[in-house]
């Protein structure tokens, strides 16, 4: 399967070197997508590389469909895809790395390291966090639903700008021509908008 779109187009060895080989101690978190892990790109640019798990789900045409579309999401409070890999079995999308933790870690303590967030703080993540998905919802072509909006897929920078990041169950909202209405639960319970 060869990648023709708008995305860059990284090799496995690419994604080797950036994350030593896959590194453990490089991992940031895993779902039920797949494992992300932190990297260094040879430019010198810091990513979040998400690998896969499950091939049979994110294979052929639907994965390049779904990573086109994310290619094309472009908004400050939206986390932005740098590139993918398609190497033999591997699909990994590469995303720039928000390094202030997500929401919940600020709110729920779960890095103990980090300080609680004040009003000012929260009014700024909330403000951006619904630019972003009122972006995705009205603002891009096609409308795009988000589909597992939580605290944890939003990810700050050291300011506090909030990026809406884990685009892994989105889809458009658009059908040819018709407005998407989701009669499927997916996501996290609890946190789905229908």
């Amino acid at each position: 399967m060869t990648y023709t779109g708008s995305a860059k187009t990284f090799t496995l060895n690419d994604i080797e070197r950036a994350t030593n080989s896959f590194d453990a101690s490089r991992i940031l978190g895993e779902g039920g997508f797949g494992i992300v892990y932190s990297g260094l790109l040879d430019d010198g640019r810091e990513v979040a590389v998400k690998v896969l798990k499950r091939y049979d789900q994110h294979g052929g045409r639907e994965f390049l469909a779904e990573v086109e579309m994310l290619s094309r999401l472009h908004h400050r409070n939206l986390v932005k895809l740098v590139g993918i890999c398609t190497e033999g079995h591997t699909r990994c999308l590469v995303y720039e790395l928000i390094p202030n933790g997500s929401v919940e870690s600020h709110l729920h303590g779960v890095d103990q390291e980090t300080d609680p967030l004040d009003w000012d703080a929260r009014m700024k993540i909330a403000l951006g966090a619904a630019r972003g998905l009122a972006y995705l919802h009205e603002d891009s072509s096609p409308g795009v639903i988000h589909r597992d909006f939580k605290s944890s897929n939003i990810l700050l920078e050291p300011d506090f700008t909030p990026k809406v990041s884990d685009f892994g169950l989105a889809r458009p909202a658009v059908d040819e021509g018709n407005k998407h209405i989701s009669t499927h639960i997916m996501g996290t319970f609890g946190y789905n908008l229908l």
